[in-house]
């Protein structure tokens, strides 16, 4: 009996029962971060992300975009194949479950490793005060490199570079002073950053960039505002390097920045990190947020009115949708805050800063 239909049914079913078994296999060890830091995160990716970084970064164009227009291609072929139900049923597991493997495989398992946190020794809350003396410490910083690159504190420092290889060379440089600053050691890629084939529809969603995490291609959406381009550009690297959280990438993608040996990455990187800053001091202490304001030099100020109105253009009633469905992505890879897990890169401004 065993013979006669058992083993027919599993040869028949072999590939659904290899999905399901790695499928569990993933979830299994999911669970252990240093398991996941020590094999996965810090061995084997740091090699097998070598392969697709050198084969598509070579590419002038954006490999990866492309690829993704093929899924509803291969879906719709399955389905046009006039299977029964049951067999497009299963074709269409077997290719969403291999498409599930390799993406964890090939990058989102690094969503599942030691937090950054837990490396830098850092607490996740912080006391009003903390908040208060690095807010008013960035001021200092993003006014001091402000008048450094405009000839009056109440101009806006003007940005003039074109989006091109030189600006991702310079990005890598910047990552690799956050070695230095003992904040990560893990090396620079080859270089692989290109410019998104959807960047209109990425600006209407209300994303600056992505990391395709097939090809390992940083993706950059070009209509982002050129003050926060550096540090978008390093924040997509910082995903390459294996830090899929995005409050971690946030971090690494200022950090790099800030520690530029270029003037206007550093003051990207100031910039994006006090603006964050007074969003979180306007929300917990109005009158302290009034108070620090001020200090703001106008040209620092006229910076930020000025990306906000080139992004307010995209302001569109769909936007908060496509943010709450990447939140849903967010959450089902180990990040519990969802799309608000960018803003949490305060805590770890604050608390990096406040142990200096």
């Amino acid at each position: 009996m065993f013979k006669s239909n058992t083993l027919p049914f599993f040869k028949k079913n072999l590939i659904s029962f290899l999905c399901l078994f790695v499928i569990i296999f993933l979830q299994i060890i999911k669970k252990d971060s240093i398991l996941i830091e020590n094999y996965y995160s810090t061995s084997f990716y740091k090699i097998s992300s070598e392969i697709p970084l050198y084969l598509f970064g070579k590419l002038p164009f954006s490999f990866g975009d492309i690829l993704y227009l093929t899924i509803p291609i291969i879906l719709w072929l399955i389905i046009k194949n006039n299977n029964t139900r049951r067999q497009n049923l299963k074709n269409i597991f077997h290719f969403i479950a291999t498409l599930y493997i390799v993406f964890q495989f090939q990058w989102g398992l690094n969503y599942y490793r030691t937090t950054l946190k837990t490396k830098l020794s850092i607490e996740d809350k912080y006391e009003l005060s903390s908040l208060i003396k690095v807010t008013d410490l960035f001021i200092t910083n993003t006014n001091n490199i402000h008048k450094k690159l405009s000839n009056s504190d109440t101009l806006p420092v003007l940005f003039d570079y074109k989006i091109n290889n030189q600006l991702y060379l310079e990005s890598i440089e910047a990552i690799k002073t956050l070695e230095k600053e003992n904040i990560t050691n893990d090396k620079a890629p080859i270089i692989s950053v290109k410019k998104s084939l959807y960047s209109t529809p990425l600006s209407y969603m209300g994303f600056s960039g992505y990391i395709n995490p097939f090809t390992l291609e940083a993706q950059i959406n070009t209509n982002t505002p050129k003050i926060y381009l550096p540090t978008t550009i390093c924040h997509e690297i910082a995903h390459q390097i294996g830090y899929s959280a995005e409050n971690e990438a946030n971090f690494i993608g200022i950090m790099a920045a800030i520690h530029s040996k270029n003037k206007f990455f550093s003051y990207s990187g100031n910039i994006s990190s006090l603006k964050y800053l007074l969003n979180e001091l306007y929300k917990t202490d109005k009158l302290k947020f009034d108070e620090l304001f001020i200090k703001v030099n106008r040209g620092v100020i006229e910076n930020i009115n000025q990306a906000n109105k080139q992004l307010e253009q995209y302001k569109n009633p769909l936007e908060p949708y496509f943010k709450d469905f990447y939140g849903l992505f967010l959450k089902a890879n180990n990040q519990k805050q969802g799309i608000k897990s960018y803003n949490m890169v305060v805590s770890l401004l604050v608390n990096y800063y406040s142990s200096q």
